[in-house]
Formats: structure tokens, C-alpha cells, sequence
């Protein structure tokens, strides 16, 4: 008969952890300073392109585009560093074929809902990485008609190819493709990091709970001046990002909203 011990014999009562609360990140658990990998990683850029943030181009799923747009600096600054440090960039573009035949079916109480209007289909203006992002040759650009960046696409095989073992993330929208992506890649096995001010959300409960999420199990949130430190790179940061989670709480957050 196989006998078999625990692993760690302190009682129960003892070897519980204090549960971090949405409220104690928020005002700054787990928010020092964190070492992003230098090497194997690669650099993905989600759906930075002009559907989400340009207004001309506007998806209208926000009363205007600078949420998302908020992200255009913090992205712009990863990937000059990805760029100065060697680290690959991969962009991902949010698209569906011509017809939408590729798209999913509105269920649900969407099926109340007026039908959205086709937009973001393949060769369209909507679908072009915005011109501050513009991919160089030797950068990847991932076609995807789903939120998350893995499922269905040649992602993974890229990853694989390049010797990927961590991935830092950023782009939009926070809590639907980044978020979405980061969990992805977190069952995958990959070393996941989010940075929190290279993302964009339609409105801030849904940006900070998202972030919450990742932080608690999916992967690491970071900021733009960690990667641009652990890559060795200039350290400049987003001063004028206008989301900081230090000290603001879900109370404050939800007068906010």
C-alpha cells in the first residue's frame, strides 16, 4: 500500500493567506517595481489600429476614442524599446473577411439589439495599424476574428518559432482583447506581463477590474518604465497617462464612474 504524506504538515488554519482584495490593489498591493524577462520574450501590440482609435474611423462603442487613445504613447514607447533591444514585435489586427462570414453570432439580448454595422472587415482603412505604430518590415502582423490573439490564429506557431517563452502585452481594450489574450497565453504556459499604461479602455471599472484579473492569477502588471528598465532601454515612462491605481480604491472608483 502507497502511503502518502502531505506536503506541508502546518495546520490548515496557519497556512492560509490574507485574500488581496480588488480594493487593496487598487490602492497599491502589488504595486512596486517588477523585473519584466529580457530574454526569449516577445512584444505583442493588440489592435492598435484605426478602427479603435482614430474617430474618424470610430467603432462607436465609446462616446469618443481617447480611452483607447491613451494607449497610443505607452504602446509607442514599448515598441521603440522593444525595437532598441532586439525583442520581436508582433501587432494583431481585429478582423473579420469580407463578407463577416468569419464573425461571431449575436446571441443573447444582442438579439434585441440593432445589428452593429459591419466594420472592421479585411483590406479595410479600419483594420491598418495607426501610422505612430507603423510595423517595420521585419515585424509580424496577426490577423485575428476573435478577442483573444491565440485561438485561431498563427500566433503560437510564431511564438514557437521565435523561442518565446514570455510575452509582454499591450494595446486594446483592456478588459476584452488584452485580457482575453493574457489568459491565453497564461494556460499556454508563457510568462505573461500587461502593462498597464500601454492599454485602453471604453470606460475605467471595466479598465482596473480587468487589470485586477490578470494581476490576481493571469500574469504580471507592469508598467511602461519596467519593461523600458529590465530591456535596458531609456527610462522615460507615461508621465501623462491619466489612470494610476495607487490610492484611488473602489470606492473612489465608484463615484468615478
Amino acid at each position: 500500500m502507497i502511503s502518502i504524506t502531505p506536503e506541508d504538515s502546518t495546520p490548515l488554519s496557519e497556512r492560509k493567506r490574507p485574500l488581496k482584495t480588488f480594493d487593496s490593489w487598487m490602492n497599491g498591493a502589488d504595486g512596486e517595481p517588477v523585473d519584466v524577462a529580457a530574454s526569449d520574450v516577445a512584444l505583442i501590440v493588440i489592435d492598435m489600429q484605426n478602427g479603435f482609435i482614430r474617430e474618424e474611423y470610430s467603432l462607436g462603442i465609446a462616446p469618443t476614442q481617447d480611452p483607447f487613445a491613451m494607449a497610443v504613447p505607452g504602446c509607442v514607447a514599448l515598441v521603440e524599446s522593444a525595437r532598441a533591444a532586439g525583442v520581436p514585435v508582433i501587432y494583431t489586427r481585429a478582423t473579420n473577411l469580407y463578407d463577416h462570414a468569419d464573425a461571431l453570432p449575436r446571441r443573447g439580448r444582442a438579439l434585441k439589439k440593432p445589428a452593429p454595422a459591419r466594420r472592421m472587415h479585411e483590406n479595410s482603412m479600419d483594420v491598418q495599424i495607426i501610422d505612430e505604430l507603423a510595423p517595420l518590415d521585419t515585424e509580424y502582423i496577426v490577423d485575428k476574428s476573435r478577442p483573444g490573439a491565440i485561438y485561431g490564429t498563427r500566433l503560437e506557431p510564431l511564438l514557437v518559432g521565435l523561442g518565446t517563452r514570455s510575452v509582454v502585452i499591450c494595446g486594446v481594450t483592456t478588459n476584452i482583447c488584452v485580457e482575453t489574450t493574457a489568459r491565453e497565453a497564461h494556460a499556454r504556459g508563457y510568462d505573461t506581463y500587461v502593462v498597464a499604461d500601454a492599454t485602453g479602455e471604453a470606460e475605467p471599472s471595466r479598465y482596473w477590474h480587468a487589470l485586477y484579473s490578470i494581476e490576481f492569477l493571469f500574469g504580471t502588471v507592469a508598467m511602461v518604465e519596467d519593461v523600458q528598465r529590465s530591456w535596458g532601454t531609456e527610462v522615460t515612462g507615461v508621465p501623462e497617462f491619466p489612470l494610476q491605481r495607487a490610492n484611488v480604491g473602489a470606492a473612489a472608483l465608484a463615484a468615478a464612474v
